[in-house]
């Protein structure tokens, strides 16, 4: 018989506190003539990681030790990731209104000082054309003569 071919033996009885029987190959205990060819296993449980390794290599890093990404569950460290992300889009967000806000601004200022200086040389124009020179000129073009007394004085009666 090969390995495939042969028959699993499984254990009667529990495993805590008995005696194994047997050469310790995984031949049942009665096979002690048998060859290794007509192999068979016990159980059907392979070991495991730890079950392979030593006691000293068995400790748990302490969680101290760990940094903060590797004490984060991964809910977590998403939600962070997300919350981050959306920061940095509010910030851009807020950047661009205040450059937009900004550029509002120095065109209004630009359109204050057109407006100003429009109104300093109309302002300048009705200040010429109403000025007591050119009223004087057009007073006397009219036949209107200049003089000091300004007519007899009004009495007034109480």
């Amino acid at each position: 018989m090969s390995r495939r071919d042969s028959p699993i033996s499984r254990p009667s009885g529990p495993r805590s506190g008995a005696q194994r029987t047997g050469r310790g190959d995984g031949a049942p205990a009665g096979a002690s003539g048998q060859t290794a060819s007509e192999w068979a296993r016990h159980s059907t449980a392979l070991p495991g990681w730890t079950d392979l390794e030593g006691p000293r290599n068995q400790h748990r890093r302490r969680q101290e030790d760990d940094s903060f990404l590797q004490r984060m569950s991964t809910g977590r460290f998403a939600l962070l990731v997300l919350l981050i992300a959306g920061a940095f889009t509010l910030y851009v967000g807020h950047v661009h209104a205040t450059k937009d806000l900004l550029d509002e601004v120095q065109e209004a200022r630009t359109t204050n000082q057109r407006l100003h200086l429009k109104h300093n040389r109309l302002q300048g124009v009705y200040d010429r054309k109403t000025s007591p020179h050119v009223i004087y000129e057009r007073a006397r073009e009219l036949g209107l003569e200049a003089s000091v007394s300004y007519g007899p004085p009004i009495a007034l009666e109480k």
